[in-house]
């Protein structure tokens, strides 16, 4: 039934049609809207999520701040670490959209890793893409002022999720100035300045819900360096 949904997963994609017919049998899906909460911080280990329709935004909050670790699109997944080492979840996931997952519960995950090992081959690889990733996140927020940090989100999310237009590369994201604060660790001001300021110089345009179109890439990745 779900054998389409899971040949979207890259975990899955060296599988036999036989391996993902076993998967898919195994899996639930369950439908999230806007701004559900899909897996609480500090849940128990509660298996993989396959990420088959929407968007999800993986992040930390607190009484005052949300810092954004990552947004989510089709064919990614969450939850693979508390799966394999039965920590709690370290963050929140929360739908941006209206959202469909794949749940494999953690017995079946443990399960199917121990009889395709060529999922735990994949599975190293994806870890160590994001594990990568992240190293170079915290370069940038080492070595960049806010407007480098902004810059550079940007430059990924439009390489990540944008969508070509006549007006140049659209994200399909509602970003507000306090999401592109959580997404880069400063402060609302700060953002609003650096995003008044690539308005002015016409590298980005913003529409009414949010969404932030860049015109200029090039001078958006120069700053970002």
């Amino acid at each position: 039934m779900y054998v389409p949904f899971i040949e979207q997963i890259p975990l899955f994609r060296d599988l036999t049609e036989a391996q993902r017919n076993a998967i898919a049998a195994k899996c639930k899906l369950r439908s999230y809207e806007d701004k559900d909460v899909i897996l609480h911080r500090d849940a128990p280990k509660e298996g993989l999520f396959m990420l088959v329709h929407g968007k999800v935004k993986i992040s930390y909050s607190d009484d005052v701040d949300e810092t954004i670790i990552a947004v989510l699109r089709v064919g990614d997944f969450f939850g693979e670490l508390s799966a394999i080492d039965g920590a709690v979840a370290s963050a929140d996931v929360v739908a941006l959209d209206s959202t469909d997952v794949l749940h494999l519960s953690a017995d079946d995950f443990d399960a199917i890793m121990l009889e395709m090992p060529e999922i735990t081959l994949a599975l190293l690889k994806y870890v160590s893409k994001r594990l990568r990733r992240a190293t170079e996140w915290i370069r940038m927020l080492s070595s960049q002022d806010v407007y480098g940090r902004i810059a550079g989100q940007l430059v990924l999310l439009a390489r990540e999720h944008g969508e070509q237009t006549p007006d140049g590369i659209r994200i399909p994201l509602r970003l507000t100035q306090n999401d592109l604060a959580g997404l880069v660790g400063a402060s609302r001001e700060s953002v609003n300045k650096a995003v008044g300021f690539f308005k002015t110089k016409q590298y980005i345009t913003v529409d009414g819900l949010y969404r932030i179109t860049i015109r200029d890439m090039t001078a958006l990745a120069r700053r970002s360096q």
